[in-house]
C-alpha cells in the first residue's frame, strides 16, 4: 500500500509526531510519502521547513504554503499513486473532501485544545476515520457523538537509543552529586507555565539543585523570565533550536523532568522522560496524568483554573507551593532512586509496537 502523510516538517512537537508516524507506516511494510507543510508565517520560526538531519528523508515533497492549494494535493496524490492519506491537525476540510471524493482514504487526528463542535460536520465530510491518541480527547469527542478509535502513543525506538547513551553521563543523586531538573519549554507559548515553574524552583531549598530551562526561540515572555532566572544562580536558560538528537541528549542528561502544562494535546516530553528513565513532575490533569502516575514514575501536583484553551477545554495553572514541595521531595536520594526505577518499569505501558499495531488496523491493507 502507498500511504501519504501530511505533516509540518521541522524540529517541533507536531512534526515529530508526523515523522514517528511515518516510521510506523514503514514498519508495517507500506511505502510512505510525505507532503511537508511549512510552518505558518506568523509567529516564531515562520515558514520553517527542515531538510537536514533526521528531516533529510526520501520521498518528501515540500508544499508551497501551510494552507496548501488543492492542485498541490492532487498532484502529490497522483504522482505517488496514494491509497491512503494520514493527517495530524489538518483543518483543510474542503481540500481533503475533494481528495476523498477521488477515492483516497483520509485518516486523521485532532488535538482536543483546537478541535470544537463546529468542526464535527466538515471533519465527517473530509475524513473516513478520525482517531484519538489520548483518552481525554477520545472521551471529549465521544460526548459529541464522534467515535474515534484510539491509537495509544508509545515510546519511539530512537528515544531508547538516546537513553542508553545518556546513562553514561547522567549525574547521580545517590552519589551525593547535583540533582538536575529540566523544563522543556519549546516555543515558550501560552501552554507552557514557565513563570510558575521557575518561581517554584526558586522557592525550593537545596544548593545541590539545578534547573535547565530549555527553549527553542526567543519570545517576548523572556522579559518576565530573565529577571527570575538571573535572580537564582541555580537556574540556567538555554535558547537554541538544536539538531534533534542534540536536543534529546541535552534533555536526557538530567535527572528529573518538570513538565506541567496549562493544557496539552499529547505531551511528547512526558514520553521522552519515561524513555530516559527520568521521573516527571506535572500537574494532575489530563493528558499529563495519563502518562505520569503519582508515586510510581513521577509526582503529580494540584492545579487551579486558568481560563480556557481555544476549544473551550479548561486551562490549569499548577500550584506553585505544591510544585516547590515536589521538587524538594523528588530530590531526596531514596525518593529519586525509587521513582527512577518506577519510571523505567513504566516503559512497558508505552510500547511503540502497540502504536504501530493500532495504526495498522486503521490503515489496513
Amino acid at each position: 500500500m502507498r500511504v501519504g502523510l501530511v505533516s509540518k516538517w521541522f524540529n517541533r512537537g507536531q512534526p515529530v509526531v508526523g515523522r514517528y508516524l511515518r516510521s510506523a507506516v514503514d514498519s508495517l511494510g507500506h511505502r510512505s510519502f510525505v507532503l511537508a507543510k511549512p510552518r505558518r508565517e506568523k509567529g516564531p520560526m515562520g515558514g520553517a521547513l527542515e531538510r537536514t538531519g533526521v528531516w533529510d528523508q526520501p520521498d518528501v515533497t515540500a508544499a508551497s504554503s501551510f494552507e496548501t492549494p488543492l492542485a498541490e494535493y492532487v498532484a502529490w496524490v497522483e504522482a505517488n499513486q496514494l491509497d491512503v492519506i494520514l493527517c495530524d491537525q489538518n483543518y483543510q476540510f474542503e481540500e481533503l473532501a475533494q481528495l476523498r471524493a477521488r477515492g483516497v482514504r483520509v485518516i486523521g487526528r485532532f488535538v482536543w485544545e483546537h478541535f470544537t463542535e463546529e468542526h464535527l460536520d466538515p471533519a465527517r465530510e473530509a475524513y473516513d476515520v478520525v482517531y484519538s491518541v489520548t483518552r481525554c480527547e477520545q472521551e471529549r469527542y465521544r460526548g459529541w457523538g464522534l467515535e474515534t478509535p484510539r491509537v495509544p502513543w508509545g515510546i519511539h525506538p530512537e528515544l531508547l537509543e538516546v537513553a542508553d547513551r545518556a546513562e553514561e553521563t547522567r549525574s547521580g543523586a545517590s552519589r551525593g552529586e547535583l540533582v538536575r531538573f529540566v523544563f522543556p519549554g519549546g516555543f515558550l507559548g501560552h501552554r507552557k507555565p514557565a513563570e510558575p515553574v521557575i518561581e517554584a524552583f526558586s522557592r525550593a531549598n537545596g544548593d545541590h539543585l539545578r534547573l535547565l530551562v530549555k527553549a527553542q526561540v526567543e519570545r517576548t515572555r523572556l522579559e518576565k523570565i530573565l529577571p527570575m532566572v538571573e535572580a537564582d544562580p541555580r537556574i540556567e536558560l538555554k535558547l537554541a533550536d538544536e539538531p534533534w538528537h542534540e536536543h534529546l541528549a541535552a534533555i536526557a542528561a538530567n535527572d528529573v523532568s518538570i513538565s506541567p502544562s496549562r493544557w496539552e494535546g499529547l505531551g511528547l516530553p512526558l514520553y521522552e522522560a519515561v524513555a530516559f528513565g527520568m521521573p516527571t513532575i506535572a500537574n494532575d490533569d489530563p493528558p499529563m496524568n495519563e502518562v505520569v502516575t503519582d508515586g510510581a514514575n513521577g509526582l503529580l501536583v494540584p492545579s487551579h483554573p486558568d481560563g480556557t484553551a481555544r476549544s473551550g477545554i479548561p486551562a490549569r495553572r499548577p500550584d506553585i507551593d505544591a510544585m516547590a514541595a515536589a521538587i524538594e521531595r523528588i530530590a531526596e536520594p531514596a525518593i529519586l532512586a525509587e521513582l527512577r526505577s518506577g519510571t523505567e518499569d513504566s516503559r512497558k505501558r508505552f510500547r511503540w509496537q502497540d502504536t504501530v499495531d493500532a495504526l495498522g488496523e486503521l490503515v489496513g491493507g
